[in-house]
């Protein structure tokens, strides 16, 4: 189901944000991400794999699981100012580095967060998925598509970003088939995950922490009840760039009967996520080069 995927993405970026934290710490804020975590120990269980949707003809996408922070979050609400409204744009990534970073890294006080990749090819026990590079001043994302895949930018805290009126960034992309299969249309899943929709900390199914306050109607995160907003983003060959208000992202759900939702930017957990096609098992593996820049918030 589609809920399955977002809440998987969510797990995911979520999961990042102590990891960055600790660079931070240690390095001085370099780019690179580290691993180890801050505050109490606790090691989170593993995620559960995406399942696939049959909305349209691109399978949604899901992830194949991350480890979920059973430690304490700080759901404060933090606030970017108007000089934050470039988020990235690459230009001072330090060569090398495998995430680029925005902002401060001090959960629940600073603004700030990251980029990721899921999953990835450097830490994947196969070496396959999917890899990123900065080097061209740029987010460009190559590799394999052969499981739930994507990529997205966290956030440090929770964050109120409604005084802006959204996103836009530069987007160009291209999927190649692999032996005899056919790759599908090179779109992009984009969500924007809010606390609203975001399924709350009793009801996720590796009792990780979240700050989200949907409680599922049927008790499990995956019933479909607690849904992130969405929209499709297309690529070509020629870089285009896409602007996204809060509310062009629609379909979010939650109990009693709320549908249709967008995302709320007063509350939002994580910034951006783009799922790539995927329908589970069975489905053609594809290679995929996608350059994403200048990723930026819009003026209302």
């Amino acid at each position: 189901m589609f809920v399955k995927t977002v809440s998987t993405i969510a797990r995911f970026s979520l999961l990042l944000v102590p990891l960055v934290a600790l660079a931070g710490v240690n390095c001085g804020g370099g780019d690179g991400g580290a691993a180890g975590s801050t505050g109490s120990a606790g090691n989170g269980s593993a995620g559960t794999a995406g399942t696939s949707a049959g909305a349209g003809t691109m399978g949604s996408a899901g992830t194949t699981g991350a480890a979920g922070s059973t430690a304490a979050k700080d759901c404060t609400v933090v606030s970017p100012t108007a000089a934050d409204m470039t988020i990235l744009d690459f230009e001072t990534v330090t060569a090398g580095s495998a995430q680029a970073t925005f902002g401060g890294y001090l959960m629940g006080m600073q603004y700030g967060g990251g980029t990721y990749i899921y999953p990835n090819a450097a830490t994947a026990a196969d070496q396959m998925g999917l890899s990123n590079s900065f080097d061209g001043m740029n987010w460009h994302i190559t590799g394999l598509v052969k499981d739930y895949s994507g990529f997205g930018i966290y956030l440090t805290s929770k964050t109120d970003a409604s005084m802006f009126g959204g996103l836009s960034f530069d987007i160009k992309g291209t999927f190649t088939a692999v032996g005899t299969g056919t790759a599908p249309a090179a779109t992009a899943t984009m969500t924007i995950v809010d606390s609203a929709h975001e399924v709350d900390s009793t009801h996720t199914s590796d009792a990780r922490m979240t700050c989200g306050t949907c409680a599922p109607a049927n008790g499990s995160e995956y019933d479909g009840t607690c849904a992130q907003a969405s929209k499709a983003i297309p690529m070509t060959g020629a870089s285009v760039t896409q602007t996204v208000a809060w509310n062009d992202l629609t379909g979010g759900k939650r109990p009693p009967s709320f549908t249709g939702e967008s995302p709320n930017p007063m509350i939002l957990t994580a910034l951006a996520a783009w799922a790539l096609p995927w329908n589970g098992t069975g489905s053609a593996q594809y290679m995929v080069d996608i350059t994403i820049d200048n990723i930026k918030f819009t003026a209302k």
